[in-house]
């Protein structure tokens, strides 16, 4: 009961800041304060009341419309909202171990949630703007770095030995940071590609930014992982919405939903699905060489 309890409490915790994170994708592509001013009704500009904030009951009470100027409200904003809520309650069934394993699964959890925030805010407004603001890619990267630090201070998290590039010499790294290293190069390299080949800029600076941050948490390998599987979603969807006539070949698709939708669930259970991955690619290799 106390564990239905408290996903419920998480649930209810995510969509009041899915209510924030409408504000977020609103604002944040027209440079305004997330701030300042309060919520109001775009269409009329009149401030909204607490009662007709309240997460996901406001916008059914009100019928989907502006209590002061009739204006269709987008079903966006409960989307959002739900999102938001089924996300935090997902972060939080697969930290079960967080009775167990105590302050750092805790601390993991807590990061969780933000970037289940940050990637909800970069979905949706990277699909309607094609642009990822720095603002949330940032604070990605500084709290993947900073989830690991508080893990080497606190935890005595070890840290990753790495070649440094034409030396005999191994220095030991915090994971994040190459990981961060390793996001950003990959889509470097990836843009640098698509400029060489297809004459066109394929990745964008957000990109980048977006993949220092996932590599930061979930360091350079799961992240690789993530990017591969982002590459493959995407190619599939751009196929299929030219077979279907809604895109055409050069029309640019924003890549990072993509990215967000890959990384997430590796993010939640991370342990699993790269087990799961080495045993598919191992059971490939050894069919392919017979």
């Amino acid at each position: 009961m106390a564990e239905l309890l408290i996903a419920i409490f998480v649930f209810v915790l995510g969509t009041v800041v899915g209510s924030f994170l409408n504000v977020c994708i609103y604002r944040l592509p027209r440079n305004e304060s997330i701030v300042s001013p309060p919520s109001h009704c775009p269409a009329c500009g009149e401030r909204l009341r607490w009662f007709e904030l309240v997460p996901l009951f406001s916008f059914l009470a009100l019928g989907r419309r502006c209590r002061y100027c009739g204006v269709s409200i987008s079903w966006r904003y409960f989307t959002v909202e739900f999102i938001t809520g089924a996300a935090f309650a997902a972060a939080w069934f697969a930290s079960q171990d967080i009775w167990s394993q105590g302050a750092p699964a805790m601390a993991a959890l807590v990061a969780k949630l933000v970037f289940a925030a940050i990637f909800i805010a970069i979905f949706f407004i990277d699909l309607d703007h094609l642009i990822i603001p720095d603002e949330l890619a940032v604070t990605g990267i500084g709290v993947g770095v900073a989830l690991d630090v508080l893990g080497i201070v606190a935890w005595h998290k070890p840290l990753m030995m790495v070649h440094a590039p034409g030396t005999v010499w191994v220095v030991a790294v915090p994971r994040s940071v190459v990981g961060a290293v390793v996001g950003a190069a990959f889509f470097v390299i990836v843009g640098a590609l698509s400029l060489l080949v297809f004459r066109r800029e394929g990745m964008g600076g957000g990109d980048m930014k977006l993949g220092a941050a996932i590599g930061a948490f979930l360091g350079p390998g799961l992240a690789l992982l993530s990017f591969i599987a982002a590459v493959f979603l995407g190619a599939a969807v751009g196929v299929a919405l030219m077979i279907a006539r809604l895109r055409r070949r050069h029309d640019y698709i924003p890549f990072g939903p993509f990215m967000v939708v890959c990384a997430f669930p590796i993010m939640l259970a991370p342990q699993t699905i790269g087990r799961t991955a080495v045993q598919a690619y191992q059971a490939w290799f050894r069919g392919i060489a017979g």
